[in-house]
């Protein structure tokens, strides 16, 4: 079963960036996160339209 959402070190894993890198997308605003207490969380599909959102890499041709 797919997760429905991801803690912050959670996403980090699954993703491959830092922590520090997921939380300065989220204060930038590129990256939507919900607070539940202390924790913070991330929906799967905010992450996956997060990842989407990253420039391609482009190799020359």
């Amino acid at each position: 079963m797919t997760p429905l959402a991801y803690q912050i070190d959670e996403a980090a894993k699954i993703c491959g960036l830092g922590r520090t890198r997921l939380y300065d997308a989220i204060r930038e605003g590129r990256l939507i996160a919900h607070k539940f207490g202390r924790r913070t969380v991330i929906r799967a599909e905010n992450l996956t339209a997060f990842l989407d959102s990253l420039e391609p890499l482009r190799t020359g041709v």
